[in-house]
């Protein structure tokens, strides 16, 4: 049954600080009846109800953060499409805003080009504007042209001379056709211009509208990478909050093994009790049965009376001595209800007491120290504490390799741990007696030294560390 047990144990992973310490100190006893080792049953039962409880409450958490997890998987699926969309749109917009710019370039260059035609029409109607302003001039001043005037005067006769003048108007006509034709070219060029500057404008105009698209895209695509992020983070912390229950359950399902087997060893030592109390019994009853046996055949009422106030005599004196020595044991128990419960488990150094201390890595925060820390080289022997059953042996987050071990003592459940080990001895199930070697020092886990983190809990061990105590009061 053991074995199958110990198979059915997982390695668990759960947080914690750092470690403790401890000194040999023999613990007093006292003789148990079969009702104390009855309280001690009554105790484990009642330990194992809260085991259970503790149990389906941490399978609630599990369930509700579970179901929470899915719930933000779908949140991120759905954020995911959004942001997947606003990609594509970004991406579209990015296109747009290059075939714009593209275009606007391409504008340029053509605004560029029209530019040069007019400077070049410019200067063609600047030259035809002189030669002509030149012609009408001389006109003025010599009452016609001079090559005009000479062509007129060479003609033969009146019809030469109609002809010749008819063609002198001709080309009089024609520089000023042409002089306008021109003008009106660079009419159109102007046009062409300004209607590229409209184009080239309008353009701008959507490359701004689209920066602005883009602006709100990118806005809204942060805001989406933001709430993803928000969402992984929450899906890690309930990540970590299901593992945390998980091995807190396991650990009470460990816990609740120890108890189980806590409870057989004390319904054995129960049985053992009541068959030693009862042939006390029947040998006191044989031993009063002899003693009247011997007075009836007493032969002399004095002697019997003598013999009786002897026997009473005896009798007051052996319970005046059962007394002292019931009120001393009392008191000796009284004493050892605490004070040398639990004995060193380490040679070694106090390094780090129980209660509030700033944080040994350097963050300058402070917390709540929950053990003794035990400082000594790597590979010093742990012993347990006290007898008990081992309920967890495997590595913890934080306390690196660790062991903890269930304890019934005086009718009250105790655990204990054992941090930041190098190596372990012993296995989920196993029976240990106090003094016995159970682990090697080490520097495992969250540790700043080769120490041992030592915890008492008075109740059982749990996650929030509730039930821990000073080990300093149980030596």
């Amino acid at each position: 049954m053991r074995e199958e047990m110990k198979k059915m144990i997982k390695p668990v992973l759960v947080a914690a600080l750092a470690a403790g310490t401890i000194l040999h100190t023999p613990i007093q006893t006292s003789a148990k009846s079969s009702s104390d080792v009855q309280s001690e049953i009554d105790e484990l039962q009642k330990k194992q109800q809260e085991n259970n409880s503790k149990q389906s409450e941490l399978e609630g958490e599990i369930n509700d953060a579970k179901s929470e997890q899915s719930d933000n998987l779908a949140e991120q699926e759905n954020l995911m499409a959004k942001l997947d969309d606003l990609n594509n749109e970004i991406d579209k917009n990015e296109n747009a805003l290059s075939d714009k710019e593209n275009e606007i370039s391409e504008t340029n260059k053509k605004i560029e080009k029209i530019s040069n035609d007019i400077v070049e029409t410019e200067k063609d109607i600047e030259k035809r504007e002189d030669k002509l302003s030149d012609r009408l001039v001389s006109i003025q001043q010599n009452g016609g042209d001079v090559q005009y005037l000479q062509v007129l005067m060479g003609s033969k006769n009146f019809s030469d001379m109609v002809n010749r003048l008819n063609a002198v108007t001709t080309i009089m006509d024609s520089d000023k056709e042409l002089l306008n034709g021109y003008i009106q070219a660079k009419q159109k060029l102007e046009d062409q211009k300004q209607q590229r500057e409209d184009e080239k404008k309008n353009l701008e105009d959507q490359k701004a509208k689209l920066e602005d698209i883009k602006a709100d895209l990118k806005s809204q695509a942060s805001e989406q990478e933001e709430l993803k992020q928000q969402l992984e983070e929450e899906y890690e912390k309930l990540g970590n909050k299901i593992l945390s229950a998980e091995e807190e359950k396991e650990l009470a399902a460990n816990q609740a093994e120890a108890l189980r087997l806590a409870q057989e060893n004390a319904e054995s030592e129960k049985a053992d009790l009541a068959a030693q109390e009862k042939a006390a019994a029947e040998a006191k009853a044989a031993a009063e049965a002899a003693k009247k046996a011997a007075a009836s055949k007493s032969s002399s009422s004095s002697s019997a009376s003598e013999s009786s106030s002897s026997s009473k005599s005896s009798n007051s004196s052996s319970s005046s001595n059962s007394s002292s020595s019931s009120s001393s044991s009392s008191s000796s128990s009284a004493k050892s209800a605490q004070a040398g419960i639990f004995s060193w488990p380490a040679q070694g150094r106090l390094s780090s007491g129980f209660g509030v201390r700033n944080d040994p890595f350097g963050s300058g925060s402070s917390s709540n120290h929950y053990g003794q820390d035990i400082a000594n080289a790597t590979g010093t022997p742990i012993h347990a504490a006290a007898s008990g059953v081992v309920s967890y042996s495997g590595t913890m987050n934080g306390y690196g390799n660790v062991i903890i071990i269930t304890h019934s003592i005086n009718g009250r459940t105790y655990e204990t741990l054992y941090g930041h080990l190098s190596s372990r001895g012993v296995s989920v199930g196993e029976k240990v007696s106090r003094g016995q070697e159970i682990a090697k020092m080490g520097n495992t886990g969250a540790s700043t030294g080769s120490h041992l983190h030592f915890e008492i809990h008075e109740g059982k061990w749990n996650g929030a560390k509730s039930n821990a105590v000073d080990p300093m009061k149980y030596f």
